[in-house]
């Protein structure tokens, strides 16, 4: 009977015949394989959606990194300006020296802005001071015969008219 399990009955193929049976099956196997592909294509399109989402958000954090990276440029650039402007100020700031002067043992500041300036009071000889406060220290009496004073030009607010 293998055989004949191998080939329709007389009576199967008859019923076939007259019937749409393998049409239902062939329908239904098509239907089966057709969802099967439909959620393929559904799977395919959410991996296509994820991967454009992960190449926006690449492109963001590029975008980010470029802006923040311009951000820093623009800042050093800035900063070295501001450095540049501040020190042309302060070398403009600083009083062109007219003339060094050593002291001896019987001068005070305010003996030598009364000799350059015109003057022995205390505005004055502060200027000698303030420009040499490097060499003299912390307290104005304490020059000391030897000592080299730098005499600063005198700014316009003290000039004489």
């Amino acid at each position: 009977m293998p055989e004949q399990e191998k080939k329709k009955s007389l009576l199967d193929k008859a019923i076939d015949a007259f019937t749409d049976r393998d049409e239902k099956a062939a329908a239904a196997e098509a239907a089966q394989k057709a969802a099967e592909a439909e959620q393929k294509v559904i799977e395919a399109e959410k991996k296509v959606a994820e991967a454009k989402a992960k190449m926006e958000q690449a492109e963001k954090e590029q975008k980010r990194k470029e802006m923040l990276a311009e951000a820093q440029k623009n800042w050093a650039e800035e900063n070295e300006r501001q450095k540049a402007a501040a020190a042309a100020a302060a070398e403009a700031a600083k009083p062109k020296i007219i003339k060094e002067h050593t002291m001896t043992a019987d001068e005070t500041l305010s003996h030598l802005s009364l000799k350059y300036y015109g003057s022995a009071v205390r505005d004055y000889w502060m200027v000698i001071y303030e420009a040499n406060k490097d060499v003299i220290g912390d307290n104005p009496a304490h020059v000391r015969p030897g000592l080299v004073v730098k005499i600063p030009e005198l700014p316009e607010n003290l000039k004489k008219k």
